[in-house]
């Protein structure tokens, strides 16, 4: 399930991701707050902060992922991914280069810094 995260800075989309995310998840909380943002006219500087129930996937994700993904692909300025080291982390790593949008992964300890470099 995905929460989303208020008080951020201008600009900024944040969403948390507690238990497992499915594509309902996808299409009724995260894509629509994208829509909105992108109707403002800019790019979208996302905040993804994994909770620390966050489990993954739900089966059929990676392809529901690469819809979401051609969908969303050049709404993005930034997009910053918090989480605890592990596979996520890692996969969200080897994507920065390969989409238009800058990537950089945050520990869950730099919440903080993650904002800040949205910010900017």
């Amino acid at each position: 399930m995905f929460t989303p995260i208020d008080r951020l800075p201008l600009g900024v989309l944040g969403v948390e991701a507690h238990g497992r995310i499915t594509r309902k998840d996808r299409s009724g909380v995260l894509s629509p707050r994208i829509d909105s943002a992108r109707k403002l006219g800019s790019k979208v500087k996302l905040l993804y902060v994994t909770g620390a129930d966050f489990v993954g996937y739900d089966e059929g994700g990676v392809f529901d992922d690469a819809v979401f993904g051609t969908r969303h692909f050049t709404d993005f300025e930034r997009i910053a991914f918090v989480s605890d080291e592990g596979p996520h982390a890692r996969a969200v790593e080897e994507l920065d280069g390969l989409m238009p949008a800058t990537i950089r992964r945050f520990g869950r300890r730099d919440v903080d810094a993650a904002k800040a470099w949205l910010a900017e």
